[in-house]
């Protein structure tokens, strides 16, 4: 997956009736379609987890709806999943197996536990790595900046076999570069061969989707929160802003040999989704 770019879509609520999830599906298949310099499609678990853990899945299998994408679009499908949700080690075999066998997917993103404190089923993410290792295909997991001990959650993450990194959504570039020049001192150490990492950007069109995206925990400090919130055009602002921020990490990319990084398009919201491709096309 030599890709440069991929881009991140949404499946449609379980719930949708057949021609509002055939209206959804041709909307994003027309985008997608538009933009030439994407060969990948990202496509997360939506999941949600009550107060002890259980998964609650809103949206279609992103199996199911990667598989018409691929059909419609003739791009590369990468799905996500929530490992430790799956009902044993065991079971998540079966999934990635039936995943390979039966849905021709050979890229995958292996999410952990969101609550530590919680005992969960399903295998670790460093598990998980390990059990697709042995499949030989091409797995990832997701990379946190500000989160505590990130450098070594990626190298014992690297050394069970992780290829690349997909970022959790981006407003900032310091903290994410100071992990990764962390991580890549470590990997030296180390003797081992960094992974590449996609650093994921979404634009956004209104006050409400700051709002949300910060509560999805994206790293925007107070100086850009109010560079948006205060713009006569949000949505034109944040991709002028993520433009800038693609200059920066594309100067630090540039002057570090050591490491691919590549950038994961998101667009959250359907109705940023015309923002997103607008930001692929600035790219």
């Amino acid at each position: 997956m030599n890709n440069k770019i991929i881009f991140e879509v949404m499946p449609y609520q379980k719930t949708a009736s057949e021609s509002y999830a055939n209206k959804i599906t041709d909307k994003i298949v027309a985008a997608i379609n538009e933009m030439k310099n994407i060969s990948v499609l990202n496509i997360p678990e939506i999941v949600e987890e009550n107060h002890v853990g259980q998964p609650y899945y809103r949206n279609t299998d992103p199996r199911v709806f990667g598989k018409v994408l691929r059909e419609k679009t003739n791009k590369e499908i990468m799905i996500n999943t929530v490992a430790v949700h799956h009902k044993s080690k065991a079971a998540f075999e079966r999934w990635l197996d039936e995943s390979i066998n039966k849905y021709g997917i050979r890229n995958f993103v292996f999410v952990g536990a969101k609550m530590p404190s919680i005992s969960y089923p399903g295998p670790s993410v460093t598990e998980a790595n390990l059990i697709a290792r042995e499949k030989r295909v091409n797995f990832g997991n997701i990379f946190i900046p500000d989160r505590h001990g990130e450098a070594e959650r990626l190298i014992a993450k690297t050394k069970s076999g992780c290829n690349f990194f997909t970022s959790q959504i981006l407003f900032e570039s310091d903290t994410a570069i100071g992990v990764i020049e962390d991580y890549l001192k470590k990997c030296k150490n180390s003797n081992l061969k960094p992974a590449k990492f996609y650093l994921s950007l979404a634009p956004v069109g209104t006050k409400e989707d700051v709002v949300f995206i910060k509560w999805l925990g994206a790293e925007i400090n107070e100086d850009t929160e109010k560079r948006i919130l205060h713009a006569k055009n949000i949505g034109e602002e944040s991709i002028e802003l993520l433009s800038e921020l693609i200059k920066k990490i594309k100067k630090f990319s540039e002057g570090n040999d050591d490491v691919e990084i590549g950038l994961n398009i998101e667009y959250v919201m359907l109705h940023n989704l015309e923002l997103a491709k607008k930001l692929v096309s600035r790219i």
